[in-house]
């Protein structure tokens, strides 16, 4: 879906769909030469075979860029003049699940074309308080257009950077509570771990193209008051690879609560083993002790003092008794059993 809006004398138009061809001929205007004191605007989702045609013939752009922005890992700047670039944008949804959107961005003098790859209610609703916001405040520079929409995005990064502290304090949680596998508890620091390895590159990538734009270092010319703006933008964008920065090393900090608690589960493991071992040790020289006194007196021989005792029989069990309960005494008393 293509929306555009255009200022003309003075006034501000808007429309949709590849209509503003024919509108823009009514008043005798042109992408390519529309004139230095107006400006226009274009905001296009998921942009058809058509639109995509239409758009590089009129703006003199490669139709490559329209399909390669779609499948980049990071931000990329593509061209100088005119200013092309791709970026890598994080959005929260409702149900709390974080998503990355890809954008296109053409910029050429008083003329900004902003390209979704796909539909979502998030950039509608952004483009359309940008659009309210450049009415109101009467904006006709692409340079206040792309910090109003830069400004509106960069602060939805602070929601996603929150939603992953969220998963962090939840995933300490389960740490220390046990209330998940090992394995996957590994598997999710792990995971958390590449992920903000990822997003730290794609604000890195994203700040550098803001960095090249407010050093003049494109065919944008920008007035002192646009440099500024694109400052706070910027700063921004460092403060949340600072953000970024001090999550991952929550995330070292969870991986080594992680050994930590495995550790000494292990130990404790090792520890009641001991324990085990202890008793077994202990119950077998206990029945050892009898079973060595039955021992001796069931060998084969002729003259054993006590085989004539009449209460022979009755000593014997009474002092293997005693010999067993004195063991287990001795083995109670050294906490073994």
């Amino acid at each position: 879906m293509l929306e555009y809006l255009y200022t003309h004398k003075g006034k501000y138009y808007s429309g949709q769909g590849l209509s503003y061809v024919e509108e823009l001929k009514k008043r005798r205007l042109h992408p390519r030469t529309f004139p230095k004191k107006d400006l226009l605007c274009f905001f296009v989702q998921t942009p058809s075979e058509a639109e995509i045609q239409q758009m590089a013939k009129d703006f003199d752009v490669e139709e490559k860029y329209f399909h390669k922005f779609k499948t980049e890992a990071r931000s990329v700047r593509y061209s100088f003049d005119p200013l092309i670039f791709g970026m890598t944008d994080y959005i929260t949804e409702e149900n709390g699940k974080i998503h990355i959107a890809h954008l296109l961005m053409v910029i050429k003098h008083n003329v900004l074309l902003m390209i979704v790859a796909e539909q979502s209610k998030y950039f509608k609703e952004l483009f359309d308080t940008v659009i309210d916001k450049a009415k109101k405040r009467k904006l006709k520079s692409e340079a206040y257009i792309l910090y109003e929409f830069l400004h509106q995005d960069t602060k939805e990064n602070y929601d996603v950077l929150e939603s992953i502290d969220d998963r962090l304090t939840d995933l300490e949680k389960n740490i220390i509570s046990h209330t998940k596998e090992e394995k996957s508890m590994l598997q999710e620091i792990m995971s958390q771990k590449k992920y903000l390895i990822k997003m730290n590159k794609r604000l890195w990538t994203s700040s550098k193209i803001i960095f090249t734009i407010k050093k003049d270092l494109t065919a944008l010319k920008l007035t002192r008051e646009e440099q500024g703006l694109l400052d706070d933008i910027y700063d921004t964008l460092m403060h949340q690879i600072d953000l970024l920065e001090t999550q991952k090393e929550t995330v070292t900090d969870l991986l080594a609560i992680y050994t930590t608690t495995l550790n000494n589960k292990l130990a404790e493991i090792s520890n009641n083993l001991n324990i085990v071992m202890k008793k077994m040790a202990a119950l077998t020289i206990i029945i050892m002790v009898p079973t060595l006194i039955a021992g001796i007196y069931g060998t084969n021989f002729h003259f054993l003092p006590e085989i004539t005792w009449k209460y022979g029989y009755l000593w014997l069990w009474g002092f293997m008794a005693l010999a067993a309960l004195s063991t287990y005494l001795y083995f109670h008393k050294r906490r073994w059993i």
